[in-house]
């Protein structure tokens, strides 16, 4: 019996579902440390679970939680959409709202607007100094000077 992570188990059967079956072998493979027939014999099995339904609505919460842990929230709307067979935008709805209203999901990625919203603070708070800006600057054409002068000189 191969003993892999959930998440190894999880890129696989990502892997699965987009009928790159290779890749889901050398994933188990690389991470399992197992040889190539045990690793595909593994993803045979997989194979054939892929193809059910999803019994219990609780697994597939927390294969979604994996995926989105991992920072791959289109793979974990890919991933509900092919095991419930709903659409692109229920898909979409699901995962958000499992985003926002998980508890004790912390590794759930923040927002895009979020995100460049702290970019922008982060670089905004270097522009409030400009006398410091203009002394490093000036700092830097002083050592280049000297630099080439030292050069020039030096042949």
């Amino acid at each position: 019996m191969i003993n892999v992570s959930p998440e190894v188990k999880q890129q696989a059967l990502l892997f699965l579902s987009r009928n790159q079956k290779i890749a889901a072998v050398k994933v188990v493979k690389d991470h399992s440390g197992c040889g190539l027939k045990e690793a595909k014999d593994y993803v045979d099995d997989l194979e054939e679970g892929v193809q059910q339904p999803i019994s219990n609505p609780a697994d597939l919460d927390a294969e979604l939680l994996v995926i989105l842990s991992q920072g791959n929230k289109l793979n974990a709307i890919k991933h509900y959409k092919d095991a419930t067979g709903a659409g692109l935008a229920e898909s979409k709805d699901y995962v958000e709202r499992l985003m926002q209203f998980k508890p004790g999901s912390n590794t759930v990625q923040q927002s895009r607007d979020t995100d460049i919203k702290n970019i922008i603070s982060d670089n905004s708070g270097n522009n409030q100094n400009p006398l410091k800006n203009f002394m490093i600057k000036l700092l830097l054409v002083i050592l280049i000077a000297a630099a080439l002068t030292y050069l020039m000189f030096k042949i």
